[in-house]
């Protein structure tokens, strides 16, 4: 932009400053024409500024347009919601008006917003306004405090429901684990249930109500796919991990109304917009009518999320009902919210010992001598449930952690393209903790999605409960990334929180270092396998247009275009130059969402 041009902008109208006024002035206006497909760093039509005039201009910045490494622009306009250029300082004049909101970067980098592509919205926004939190605290004590505290402040609810504790607190030297127990909570509540999910969400500590409510005894047995943990009397103890987890959760009383839900996902919202965040893979939480929620927080206006809706194919669903869900959320489709997509769980977690893996977990975890860990679906049922879905034409997500569990998907996902058809399916597997050689080269070959968690690719205190279960060998050489991006594999990334944070900046950097993000501990050796860092531009490609890709959103965000939505995030610094420990310090100074501007930092 000309400083003649800029001196004319400056005499006719005031730069906008406040986050108040910049949102106001975005949400004003309309979009100028249609979506344009004309190529980056075009002028669009040579009509009078005032008739072209965008919402909102950005200028003298870097924008990573993330098309390719090397395509760089430095201006972008917008209108309404979509970007109708994106080019140099010079082409920008066409598109202010009076009435345009212009900001003047100042070399800020801008990139198109972050998605996270396997998430659990709300997380534990819902948790904090409505149960049990034990967030922040480590040792059984502080656990039994806080429980204590809830129970007596909410003498009149039917059960009690929280989290996220840590298994570490259980550790004992010898290398077992045998978690926490059911008398800690009858002592604090013998008559009502009491369910505490572990950080996971695969493993829970309950009470000896729950247990009895659930007609749990003695005398039975491990669920397929799950885990009673048991006393030296035979019993179960108080822990429970993924299919006996279900058996216990069913009989819990359900706060998970929309109504609550939607209360914590304006929170939720909120904080992913302050991270940059503008789109997820949002693996509901709640009922299958979530959806309607959804819509009726977009309805008003106020959904700053763009979201694929994942319902997961669990126990006490079935095929049908799941597959008629899906079809009614594709009925319902907007630009904002999209469906099409099933969750299906594999294995559980490594560190609860209900990963599948191809070699077994160490004898001292007492599970026994051989014990490789046991899926959630016989391999032929998990294989029908993949071919039925993806000859609907659905997508299937699938959990999988150990390489038992990636391998056997990868069978499900070979034998429904045999006998399916090739087509662009896009299936996922995410979490891919341990992979062989062999199903590296099948997944690329299958052109499935590895979406990734990249914060949990350093030696934190996860890693340490996997160390226990499975060595210390095998738990340095999990998450093998670059070999994975180097036989060509679409690798998206996540945070699957409430598990762990959901902070894209922090993840990119420990993506790169493989090591901790956060300032006391960055400087020290936490990593895992380092040499299977990637580059600061592949993460950044992971957290916005591969998943994009994944989402089947990549014709309308994931690149900075013209004609696409207007997802962009701007950040205070460059973080495909800086020292890699300074990705994660970089700040967030606005977060645009479908062209308005949500978040100012």
């Amino acid at each position: 932009m000309s400083m003649s041009r800029l001196d004319q902008l400056l005499s006719r109208r005031h730069f906008v400053i406040g986050s108040s006024a910049l949102a106001a002035a975005t949400l004003s206006g309309g979009l100028w024409g249609c979506a344009s497909d004309e190529p980056l760093g075009s002028t669009g039509p040579s009509d009078s500024p005032e008739e072209n005039a965008a919402d909102l201009v950005l200028y003298n910045g870097h924008v990573q347009t993330m098309v390719s490494e090397s395509e760089v622009a430095s201006a972008i306009a917008i209108a309404g919601n979509k970007i109708v250029y994106v080019g140099d300082d010079s082409g920008i004049d066409a598109f202010v008006g009076d009435t345009t909101q212009v900001i003047d970067l100042d070399g800020k980098f801008v990139s198109p917003g972050f998605i996270d592509g396997h998430i659990h919205a709300p997380g534990n926004w819902f948790t904090k306004l409505y149960q049990i939190d034990l967030t922040g605290l480590s040792t059984n004590e502080e656990y039994l405090e806080a429980i204590r505290s809830f129970v007596e402040a909410h003498p009149d609810e039917e059960g009690y429901i929280g989290s996220p504790f840590m298994l570490n607190a259980y550790q004992l030297p010898d290398g077992s684990n045998p978690g926490p127990s059911k008398e800690d909570l009858d002592a604090i509540c013998p008559d009502k249930p009491i369910l505490i999910h572990d950080v996971s969400y695969h493993a829970a500590w309950v009470n000896s109500k729950a247990f009895e409510m659930a007609g749990v005894t003695a005398d039975t047995p491990d669920p397929e796919g799950g885990l009673f943990y048991r006393n030296e009397k035979g019993e179960p103890s108080g822990c429970v991990s993924d299919a006996a987890k279900g058996i216990v959760f069913a009989i819990m009383p359900d706060t998970m109304t929309n109504d609550n839900l939607e209360k914590a996902l304006y929170k939720f919202m909120e904080e992913a917009n302050s991270y940059g965040i503008t789109g997820i893979t949002n693996i509901t939480q709640g009922g299958l009518d979530i959806i309607d929620m959804y819509h009726k927080v977009e309805r008003e206006g106020n959904l700053t999320l763009r979201m694929r809706v994942v319902p997961t194919m669990k126990e006490g669903r079935t095929y049908d009902e799941v597959l008629s869900t899906i079809k009614s959320y594709n009925d319902s489709a907007t630009d904002m919210i999209s469906s099409n997509t099933v969750k299906i769980f594999y294995d559980g977690v490594t560190e609860r010992g209900t990963a599948v893996f191809l070699e077994p977990y160490l004898e001292s975890t007492g599970l026994g001598d051989h014990w490789c860990g046991e899926p959630i679906w016989s391999q032929e049922d998990f294989t029908r449930l993949v071919h039925d879905f993806d000859a609907e034409g659905v997508q299937v997500h699938v959990h999988a952690m150990g390489d038992g569990a990636v391998h056997g998907t990868l069978d499900a996902f070979e034998e429904a393209r045999a006998t399916n058809g090739e087509r662009d399916a896009r299936h996922t597997i995410t979490h891919v903790c341990a992979i062989t050689d062999e199903d590296i080269q099948r997944m690329a070959d299958l052109d499935v999605v590895a979406n990734l968690q990249f914060l949990m690719m350093y030696h934190d205190d996860l890693m340490d409960l996997e160390r226990a279960y499975v060595g210390d060998e095998r738990a340095m050489a999990m998450y093998r990334t670059k070999h994975m991006a180097e036989a060509g594999i679409c690798i998206s990334g996540s945070s699957d929180a409430p598990v762990i944070p959901f902070v894209p900046l922090d993840a990119i950097e420990a993506g790169v270092t493989r090591n901790s993000p956060y300032p006391e501990e960055e400087d020290t050796d936490m990593t895992r396998w380092p040499e299977q860092g990637l580059t600061a531009y592949q993460l950044l490609e992971a957290y916005t247009k591969n998943d994009a890709y994944q989402n089947f959103m990549d014709d309308i965000i994931g690149t900075i275009e013209v004609g696409k939505f207007a997802d962009l995030v701007v950040l205070d610094a460059n973080i495909l130059e800086v020292d890699p420990k300074e990705i994660s310090s970089a700040k967030v100074v606005y977060t645009i969402s479908d062209g308005r501007i949500v978040y100012e930092g």
